[in-house]
């Protein structure tokens, strides 16, 4: 049987004075969302969609269809809620739910905009990004017209071509992966990346067991490397339930975590 340890933080970084992110750590549902309006908008939209896929997680069994279904539905949450209060927010969403086909457990990975999923798997880890950013530089690797350095350092990579909330047509990526025992994955928004090198956070996955620790250590690295944007980062690791497994770290422990650190580094 397997279970997942996790830990998850959000933080506004250390140049904005609002953070616009929303996480959620609710096993087994995981959802990165990045509010993209640069106002109070973004904050709308991006709770609205932790605030749906928190409603799926209570749902048993979960199955892939519910999952394109609640994505669709935050979609058109975050439409309305333009409609309503005149402003013209959306948000990023990546997320990864826990879910089985048949008898076997897998990932189901949802990508929309530039928020990421990387899958450290094998023996020894091998690092995968298991999503494909929309964004414009993006666009323009796939073109052969930028190299992945230069887009990394390109002024438009903050642009995205597609966003929770949008003008149609909507169109998420969705990517079935086994869930796998000694898996672990890494959810973050862009402002992870944006200053700090992907090696270097590689290196705080490899060398921190604990999933909680791993996730202070990222975002502690973002914010000595000056995080211009907010910062959210999530990382679940799959076991296998043993005798002395710590049932309540294991379900709970993530949780708290994550209400604490949007009490105290959220604002």
């Amino acid at each position: 049987m397997d279970i997942l340890t996790y830990g998850a933080l959000t933080h506004r970084g250390a140049v904005k004075s609002a953070n616009e992110d929303a996480v959620l750590a609710l096993s087994p549902v995981f959802v990165v969302a990045d509010g993209v309006s640069g106002s109070v908008g973004g904050q709308v939209a991006s709770r609205l969609i932790t605030d749906r896929f928190a409603e799926l997680a209570l749902t048993a069994p979960l199955t892939p269809d519910q999952v394109v279904a609640t994505l669709e539905e935050c979609h058109l949450a975050v439409r309305r809620a333009q409609m309503q209060d005149g402003h013209e927010a959306a948000s990023t969403a990546c997320g990864a739910v826990g879910l089985s086909v048949g008898d076997q457990a897998y990932w189901m990975i949802f990508n929309v905009g530039d928020s990421r999923v990387y899958r450290l798997s094998g023996e020894p880890w091998e690092l995968t990004q298991v999503s494909v950013d929309h964004s414009l530089v993006q666009e323009m690797v796939d073109a052969g017209q930028l190299t992945p350095e230069q887009a990394r350092k390109h002024p438009d990579r903050n642009v995205v071509t597609r966003a929770v909330g949008a003008e149609e047509p909507f169109d998420p990526d969705f990517w079935l992966v086994p869930m796998v025992t000694g898996d672990r994955l890494l959810l973050c928004s862009d402002g992870l990346l944006r200053e700090t090198p992907l090696p270097r956070v590689e290196e705080i996955l490899r060398g921190t067991p604990d999933p909680i620790e791993a996730v202070d250590k990222c975002l502690a690295l973002a914010l000595r490397l000056g995080a211009r944007d907010n910062v959210s980062v999530i990382v679940v690791d799959v076991g296998s339930l043993t005798e002395d497994t710590d049932l309540t770290r294991a379900r709970v422990g993530g949780i708290e975590e994550l209400t604490v650190a949007i009490s105290e580094n959220g604002s």
